[in-house]
């Protein structure tokens, strides 16, 4: 799926609640707070249990195995975050406290360069309780921001095709399906 990023700029503007990243539990209609963090290397840990907790039980934990595993979650992190293509700016972790006041990983996005003026989405991850409560499109939307900032005018993504809440979701900010690829896999 592709995306220009000058025919959403009003969307990609839009102020949002508490500038600083810091959400109240009115927001999401949860019990605790929530913080909207840029990508810093010592958030990697919280990435990566965002994607495991995302996609373990989910069919790209089977298509993708590393997606499954928690080391390998940490293992791909550790690669995506020490590419040259890599986009900090793009990178975004929703953080909550859970009912203990423990830092919960909710949702995690990544960004990669993929030409001068391109970026491209990686593993867009909203844990499977909060899905549905806005996270996704938040995420996105910070994700997207932050490729503007460095240049990039249209991003791509891909989906699976199964997936139709997350189809639903990117057509909604703006995404337009550009190609369908078939990958074979057997799932066990």
């Amino acid at each position: 799926m592709k995306i220009e990023l000058d025919a959403i700029a009003k969307w990609l503007d839009e102020s949002r609640p508490c500038g600083d990243g810091a959400y109240g539990a009115q927001a999401y209609g949860a019990e605790l707070s929530m913080q909207w963090l840029p990508w810093n290397h010592r958030l990697s840990g919280h990435h990566a249990h965002a994607k495991w907790e995302s996609f373990r039980n989910e069919m790209d934990g089977s298509v993708f195995a590393c997606l499954a595993d928690r080391e390998g979650c940490r293992q791909l992190m550790r690669d995506l975050s020490h590419r040259a293509d890599f986009v900090p700016e793009a990178t975004w972790l929703a953080m909550g406290k859970n009912e203990a006041g423990l830092d919960t990983p909710l949702a995690t996005i990544q960004g990669l360069r993929s030409g001068p003026v391109q970026g491209s989405i990686q593993n867009i991850g909203v844990v499977p309780n909060w899905r549905g409560r806005g996270l996704g499109k938040e995420l996105i939307r910070r994700c997207l921001v932050g490729f503007r900032e460095t240049g990039c005018r249209n991003v791509t993504l891909e989906v699976t095709t199964h997936n139709l809440a997350a189809i639903r979701l990117y057509e909604s900010v703006g995404f337009r399906s550009v190609q369908t690829v078939f990958k074979y896999c057997y799932l066990y």
